[in-house]
C-alpha cells in the first residue's frame, strides 16, 4: 500500500513535478545531453520513424539511454552511438510511433478487476459472445459469477442486438451472470436474480429501475442515474490483493500489447484511493510498472467530497512520482473526473439527458471543491457530456476564479484543467473552456453508443457530436482517448479508427467530414495531446533527443493501411523506459512470460484479453 512519505528519491525522480520542465531542463533537453559520448543502451534500426518532432518528421534509427531518447536519425548518425553492449534490434521496415497516451483511462481499476471479467471486446458475434459465457460457466466455482462488465456494443456483433436474460440463462442455468451494456443496461440471468433475491417488490435507487423478464432473468435500468450498474458490480465477489497485483500486471501487458505506454487515470466509481489501489502501488513499488499512470483522485463519498479531497491535499503531493526508478511512472497529478457527484451527468443515451440544476447542493459542493483544489495548487478535471451541464460547470468555475483572484490568489491561471467528454459541447462554450485555460479529452464512447445517440437526437446532431475539429481550432488542448473499460474497449486503434473515419464500431458513419482527423492529427492527438493533460508535453509524445524513450513498433504502416485495417493494428514490440515490455513476431522472446493469471478460473486464462 501506498505511504504518505516516499524515500530515496533521485534527483530526476525529485524534479519530476508538475509541469514537466524541471525534469526537462535537468536531462539538459534540447541543450545537448545527447551530446554525451557513453554508448546508448539500444538501438533500434531499419525503421519507419514517425517522429512528431517538427525539426526531424521521420528517421529510421533510434538510440536509448537511461530510459530515454539519445539520438534520431539515419542509421549510420545512430550508429555512431553504438558500444560493446548495445542491444542491437532490427525493425524490418516497420512503422515507430511515440508510445500511445490514453488521456482518460480506468486504467488501475480495470487491472484491479481484469482476471475475474470475461472479455467481449473484439468479438464479432453475440452467437460466440453467448459460447463464452457458456465456456466459462463451466469453469467457474460455485460462490462466483461470470461477468461481462462493458467494452462491447451490439452493433459490433452480426446479430446487431444486445442480449436477453433468458439467453444467458440458457448459456448457464446454474451459474449467475451479469452482463454490463455501458452505463445504460445491465443483464442478469435467472440464476443471478436469485443470488441477489430480486423480485417485483425490489425497490431501484432513484433514477434506476429493475425489469423482471418472463424467463426469471431482468433488465437493469440506468434511466440515466447508473448507480444501480455500480452498485450491482460492487456486489460481485472481490480478488484477493495478491490476485489484483497479478491481474493488474497482466492488464498492463495486454495494454502494452497495442503500444500503449502511458494513461490519466480517472479514478472511478467504486474505486477508492488508496485502499482500491494495491495493484498499481505494487507494481510501482517494484518498479515493475510497464505503463507510466498519472492518477485523478475520485471521490467516493456522495456529498462528503470536500472532505476526502481535503485529506488527499493534506497527505499527499501533487506531481509527486511515487515509482523509484521510473520516471513519471506513478503519479498523483490532481482531482476528478467526478468532483462531486451531485454536478454528474451520465452519458446514457438509451436515456433522457439529465438536467443538473435539479440536484440539491451541486452548485455550492462544486464550488467548495473547485476552490479547494485551486488553493491547493491542484489540477482538476471534470465528467461532463452535454453543453448544457458544461455551460453551467463553467458558471461555477469562472465563480470561483474571480472569488480566489479577490482574495489574492491565481485562480485558475497556471493550474491544468480540463473536461472530460463533451460530445454536444458547443463553440460558444469552447470559447469560454479557453479563456479560461481549460483543455479537452475527449474518448471513442460514441464508437460503442453512437448509434442510440442518432436515435435519440437525429443525424445532424451526430455528424458534431464531439466537435473534435471545433476544439482544435478554439486553440484548446484535445486529448483523445477510449474512456476504458466500462463504457468503451481498451484498445486504442479502435478509438484512432472512429477519430479518423467517424464510424463506429458497427461501421455506422456518425460524424461529418468536419470532425475526421487526418491520421497524422489523431496520432498527435493521442500522444503530445494527452501528455498536456499531465503536464508533461515536453517529455513525452515526440521522439527526439531527452525525451522519454516511450515507443511502438508497430504489426501494420498506420498511415498507408486502409481505414478498415486500423482496427486490426497492434504493436510487434513495446519500448517503455528504454525496455522492452511487449514482444510478438519475431521479438516475442525478448519479453519474459508472466506468472500464470490467477485465479484458475480467471476467463483471461481462457480467452485472453481483446478478441480481435
Amino acid at each position: 500500500m501506498l505511504g504518505k512519505n516516499i524515500k530515496g528519491l533521485s534527483r530526476r525522480q525529485m524534479m519530476a513535478l508538475s509541469g514537466g520542465t524541471g525534469l526537462a531542463a535537468s536531462l539538459g533537453v534540447g541543450t545537448g545531453w545527447a551530446q554525451s559520448t557513453a554508448p546508448a543502451d539500444m538501438i533500434v534500426r531499419g525503421a519507419n520513424i514517425i517522429t512528431q518532432d517538427p525539426t526531424m518528421p521521420r528517421a529510421t534509427a533510434l538510440a536509448v539511454r537511461d530510459g530515454l531518447v539519445l539520438a534520431v536519425g539515419s542509421e549510420a548518425d545512430v550508429a555512431a552511438h553504438a558500444g560493446p553492449d548495445t542491444q542491437d534490434i532490427d525493425a524490418g521496415g516497420r512503422t515507430m510511433i511515440p508510445g500511445l497516451n490514453d488521456s482518460h483511462h480506468h486504467a488501475t481499476r480495470a487491472g484491479r478487476f481484469y482476471a475475474a471479467e470475461l472479455r467481449w471486446d473484439g468479438v464479432k458475434s453475440l452467437a460466440r459472445g453467448l459460447q463464452m459465457i457458456r465456456e466459462a460457466a463451466a469453469k467457474t466455482p460455485e460462490g462466483e459469477w461470470v461477468r461481462v462488465v462493458g467494452s462491447w456494443s451490439p452493433y459490433q456483433f452480426e446479430e446487431r442486438r444486445l442480449p436477453t436474460p433468458a439467453e444467458l440463462t440458457e448459456a448457464a442455468p446454474d451459474t449467475p451472470v451479469y452482463v454490463l451494456f455501458l452505463y445504460s443496461q445491465g443483464f442478469l440471468n435467472r440464476k443471478a436474480v436469485e443470488v441477489r433475491g430480486i423480485t417485483a417488490d425490489t425497490q431501484a435507487p432513484p433514477g434506476t429501475r429493475y425489469e423482471i423478464t418472463e424467463d426469471g432473468g431482468c433488465i437493469l435500468h440506468a434511466t440515466p442515474n447508473p448507480d444501480l450498474l455500480y452498485a450491482s458490480i460492487g456486489a460481485l465477489p472481490a480478488l484477493t490483493e495478491e490476485q489484483q497485483v497479478l491481474s493488474t500486471r497482466h492488464y498492463y501487458r495486454e495494454l502494452n500489447r497495442f503500444g500503449l505506454t502511458s494513461v490519466i487515470d480517472a479514478g472511478g466509481g467504486g474505486h477508492t484511493f488508496p485502499e482500491d489501489y494495491s495493484g498499481s502501488a505494487a507494481l510501482a513499488a517494484d518498479d515493475a510498472l510497464t505503463v507510466r499512470i498519472s492518477n485523478y483522485l475520485f471521490p467516493q463519498n456522495k456529498g462528503a467530497e470536500l472532505a476526502e479531497f481535503e485529506r488527499w491535499t493534506q497527505d499527499w503531493q501533487v506531481g509527486l512520482n511515487l515509482a523509484d526508478k521510473l520516471m513519471h511512472a506513478y503519479v498523483i497529478r490532481g482531482g476528478g473526473e467526478f468532483l462531486v457527484w451531485s454536478a454528474g451527468d451520465y452519458e446514457n443515451f438509451m436515456a433522457d439527458r439529465p438536467d443538473i440544476t435539479t440536484r440539491d447542493q451541486w452548485r455550492p459542493q462544486l464550488l467548495n471543491v473547485t476552490r479547494h483544489l485551486l488553493k491547493n495548487g491542484w489540477p482538476l478535471r471534470i465528467h461532463a457530456t452535454y453543453d448544457q451541464s458544461i455551460n453551467r460547470i463553467l458558471n461555477v468555475f469562472e465563480e470561483a476564479h474571480a472569488l480566489e483572484v479577490a482574495e489574492g490568489r491565481l485562480g485558475f491561471a497556471g493550474i491544468r484543467w480540463a473536461i472530460d467528454h463533451g460530445e454536444t459541447v458547443q463553440m460558444p462554450t469552447l470559447r469560454r473552456i479557453k479563456a479560461l485555460g481549460g483543455g479537452m479529452a475527449m474518448q471513442a464512447r460514441m464508437a460503442y453508443a453512437g448509434e442510440f445517440f442518432m436515435d435519440r437526437y437525429g443525424e445532424e446532431m451526430t455528424r458534431n457530436a464531439p466537435p473534435l475539429r471545433d476544439v482544435i481550432d478554439a486553440g484548446i488542448p484535445l486529448g483523445l482517448g477510449t474512456d476504458a473499460t466500462r463504457v468503451a474497449g481498451f484498445n486504442p486503434w479502435l478509438a484512432l479508427y472512429w477519430a479518423t473515419t467517424g464510424k463506429s464500431l458497427g461501421g455506422t458513419q456518425l460524424h461529418g467530414p468536419r470532425h475526421q482527423l487526418t491520421r497524422e492529427e489523431a496520432l498527435f492527438h493521442y500522444t503530445v495531446g494527452s501528455a498536456w493533460f499531465s503536464q508533461e508535453e515536453l517529455l513525452k509524445g515526440r521522439l527526439k533527443p531527452g525525451q522519454f524513450a516511450d515507443f511502438a513498433l508497430l504489426n501494420a504502416p498506420f498511415l498507408d493501411v486502409s481505414d478498415e485495417d486500423i482496427k486490426d493494428i497492434q504493436a510487434d514490440m513495446t519500448v517503455m523506459n528504454g525496455s522492452v515490455v511487449h514482444g510478438a513476431a519475431e521479438y516475442a522472446g525478448m519479453v519474459p512470460d508472466l506468472e500464470p493469471i490467477q485465479p484458475e478460473w480467471s476467463p483471461v486464462r481462457s480467452f485472453g484479453g481483446y478478441q480481435g
